[in-house]
This record gives structure tokens, sequence and C-alpha cells, in this order.
């Protein structure tokens, strides 16, 4: 019957005959590459992260703190000449994302070897505050997922408050101090991370606790800061 049919279609002229149905290989092979297709698409596009609504009675707000960003020559230039710079430099600084530059209020500076023992090492980090928009009052710090040179770091809290600065950056008195414990002997756990980079990576997060002012207010509010940065090994100076 089937080969009866297909000689029957060979007779009818090309331009009246119907297409023809694809062979079930063919077909199979047609969806089998356009699911492998759409098993190469990513899935879903990376969100942002998110952050509970409240920690320790401390209300979570990003925006609630605007750090001041460092003047460029182009609006140093246009603050100089005439009012028209100051415009077009105001007009530039409200059009950055203050939710972004928020991570620049809390930095980290060059680290010094404070001990060494048979079990790890301990270091002594600045905490480096950029200058902030409003005032505020800091009352202590809290580290999460940290992790300096891919080891996870466990960090005290920071319970020495501060006033946010408003003119320039500020150093802490009292440097960050962070444990790394090395499993290995001693000498050859120096060895291998002396000799490994110049700089460290560093990731995590530093939840700032405070009142903070915005406008005529004070509110009481923590403020998440994403780090990602690199800082020098403390190491290669030994």
């Amino acid at each position: 019957m089937i080969e009866l049919l297909i000689a029957f279609s060979e007779r009818i002229p090309a331009e009246n005959r119907v297409p023809r149905v694809l062979p079930w290989a063919k077909l199979f092979n047609a969806f089998g590459v356009c699911f492998f297709i759409i098993a190469l698409a990513p899935t879903a596009l990376p969100q942002a992260r998110t952050y509970p609504k409240e920690i320790r009675g401390y209300k979570v707000e990003r925006t609630v703190v605007e750090v001041k960003r460092p003047e460029t020559k182009n609006e140093k230039s246009g603050n100089a000449k005439s009012q028209r710079g100051n415009d077009d430099a105001n007009q530039t600084e409200s059009s950055t994302d203050p939710d972004s530059d928020v991570d620049a209020l809390i930095q980290l500076g060059q680290p010094q070897l404070a001990r060494v023992t048979p079990l790890g090492i301990t270091f002594e980090v600045p905490i480096v505050v950029s200058p902030v928009k409003q005032s505020g009052h800091v009352d202590f710090l809290v580290f999460e997922d940290m992790v300096v040179n891919g080891t996870s770091v466990d960090i005290d809290e920071y319970h020495h408050a501060f006033d946010l600065p408003n003119k320039q950056t500020l150093t802490l008195r009292q440097p960050l101090r962070f444990y790394i414990y090395l499993p290995s002997a001693v000498l050859a756990a120096l060895g291998d991370w002396s000799d490994s980079k110049n700089t460290w990576p560093v990731t995590g997060r530093v939840y700032v606790f405070g009142k903070f002012k915005k406008g005529p207010f004070s509110f009481k509010r923590v403020v998440p800061v994403e780090l990602n940065l690199r800082m020098r090994n403390p190491l290669k100076s030994r």
C-alpha cells in the first residue's frame, strides 16, 4: 500500500505535491538537536543577592548609606571653570547606582603578621572606612562567609564603635584580627602560602550595624557590604 502511494505521488506535478513527512529518524534527529541547544542555554539569569529583612533588631537597608565617590579630573576642571561644570558633575554623580557604591564603604588595608604557631597564623588587618554624605554611628561589625586565599576564615565580631567619616577615608585604631588554621607542618604551610602569590584574593560580607541619618531623621539599620578585593601577601616579606 505504501509503495502504491509513493508511486502515485511521484506522478503528481511538483507544484501540486503535498510535502512529504519526514521519516522518524530525521524527526528524532531534528528534535534531538533542538533539545540539545535548549539544554545548553542557561536556565535562569543570575539574580542579585537577597538579604534578610532584619538582623538582631536592625532593619537591613543597603541604600541608607551613600558613599562619596572620588572626583575625576574632568569633574575637578568643571568645578574650577564654571557652574555648568558643577551641574554636569552632579548629574553624573546622581546617575550612579548607590546600591553598588555601598560596597566601597568598608575596605581592608595591608595585613601584618601578628603570630605564628604550629597550628596556624594570625594576621592584623587595618579596617578602612570610606567617607559618606550623611552622618552615621557604627555600633559593631559582623563578618560572614570570609575566604582568604581560598581558605575559609572565621572572624570575630568587631565591637569597637566609630563615627562614619564625611571628608576623607578613616583607618580605625583597632585593626581586625583573624586566624588561619594550617593543619600541616608550620614550615611547609608557611612556604606554601608565602611562595604561592604576591596578593591574596579576599571575598566575604560585612554587616555594618549602627544608626544612620537620612534627612532630618536617624534610623537604626544594618548595611550589608560585599567584599571582593585583593590584599598584599604579608608572608612575602618574611
